[in-house]
């Protein structure tokens, strides 16, 4: 949380200069330096080990243009001479480094003083481990601290391993938390979007002490013009995490969950709403059920923008016990012996691989709409514009 989520394009000097008047030292996620990479074959093969080793670990921001001392305390905020460095920087990683490394950012941030400092944001890349490839030097490299080292035979095969296995640990997760659900919600027709960060890890991620986190599920963004609204009330901690609910009484029936949003420590964030419990004429309302899908990918955002900027993340959709479930699609009403129906007990989507939610949030909910409208055999959802944008009436 270096910058607290705000994005590259966001920065501004006052929030380098938080670095040095806080004294954030380096770590595996972040390193200073005072001067430009020079245009050495030397010194692009450097330049190639200080990013491909941040994101062979987990991540992080390479900061040009502040000196450290010999203790990694950033101690002047001095920049550099303006040039062509973002577009140098670009070109050299998308030319040398295999596989290629989705979502690395570099940006200059001008200074009072007329010079610039470069930022750089790396990702914790799903396709890790990255090798450098600059004139045949194949090499892999990690952070280890504040230092990095050229990765050894075996520490390669357990990068790749580790891939494999932070996505079989995601699947075997999700497949757990599905039974969970199941198991909660009986026979009701429940609409389930979740998001996880790729590399699902056994350790805390999200601190359900911070007020911050809190707030975020009290006053949740929203859609401006939708009543889709995902604010479930004030959060509650759990076994897992933090959990908010809203109890909706139906007639003939007991009080039922009506929708719930919770986080996990782990990182995995899960919104929950009940379409019907008499599945009698049971449907997915286009605009309305698109509008909670669109509000769910603005609250991920601010969360994850906020507390883990840097991470590809997993998206998941499903509506439960959706069998007989119709498209009401907005602009037509079709008799009900000639709707096309849902034949399966759910609807579940394959999952979303996002390497870069900043840059891919605008257009998730429409990709996510257009797989529904496509199980019901029309090509995409007509309630959104191609730039991502819902129609509101």
């Amino acid at each position: 949380m270096i910058f607290r989520g705000r994005k590259l394009a966001e920065l501004t000097e006052q929030n380098l200069q938080r670095l040095v008047s806080d004294q954030v030292q380096e770590r595996d996620t972040l390193e200073y330096k005072s001067i430009m990479y020079g245009n050495s074959d030397e010194d692009k093969r450097e330049m190639l080990r200080d990013i491909t080793s941040m994101a062979n670990q987990h991540g992080g921001y390479l900061i040009i243009g502040i000196e450290a001392d010999d203790e990694g305390i950033p101690i002047k905020l001095e920049g550099i001479e303006a040039g062509n460095h973002v577009e140098r920087i670009t070109s050299s990683y998308l030319d040398n480094v295999d596989k290629r490394m989705v979502g690395l950012e570099v940006k200059d941030i001008p200074l009072s003083n007329g010079r610039v400092v470069i930022a750089i944001s790396i990702p914790e890349s799903i396709n890790a481990p990255h090798m450098v490839t600059y004139k045949g030097l194949n090499q892999f490299w990690r952070r280890h601290g504040r230092q990095k080292a050229k990765m050894i035979v075996d520490e390669i095969g357990e990068a790749f391993e580790k891939r494999l296995s932070n996505l079989n640990r995601l699947d075997r997760f999700l497949f757990t938390r599905k039974a969970e659900i199941l198991e909660s919600i009986g026979d009701n027709t429940y609409m389930v979007i979740s998001a996880s960060p790729a590399y699902l890890r056994d350790e805390v991620v999200f601190d359900i002490h911070d007020k911050d986190l809190r707030e975020m599920m009290l006053n949740p963004p929203s859609l401006t013009g939708t009543h889709s609204y995902i604010g479930c009330g004030q959060a509650y901690f759990t076994l897992s995490g933090l959990k908010a609910d809203n109890y909706a009484p139906y007639r003939h029936a007991q009080h039922r969950l009506g929708n719930y949003l919770e986080i996990f420590r782990n990182g995995y964030i899960e919104y929950g709403n009940l379409l019907a419990q008499d599945t009698e004429d049971l449907c997915f309302a286009s605009q309305i059920d698109a509008a909670y899908i669109v509000n769910f990918v603005l609250f991920i955002e601010k969360v994850y923008g906020t507390y883990l900027p840097l991470t590809p993340l997993v998206v998941s959709f499903a509506i439960y016990n959706a069998e007989g479930m119709w498209l009401a699609t907005g602009s037509d009403f079709v008799q009900n012996e000639k709707r096309e129906t849902w034949k399966r007990q759910h609807l579940d989507l394959q999952k979303f691989y996002i390497e870069n939610l900043a840059e891919e949030a605008k257009l998730l909910p429409k990709r996510i709409n257009d797989h529904i409208w496509q199980a019901f055999h029309y090509e995409r959802a007509i309630v959104f514009d191609d730039e991502g944008n819902l129609k509101l009436h």
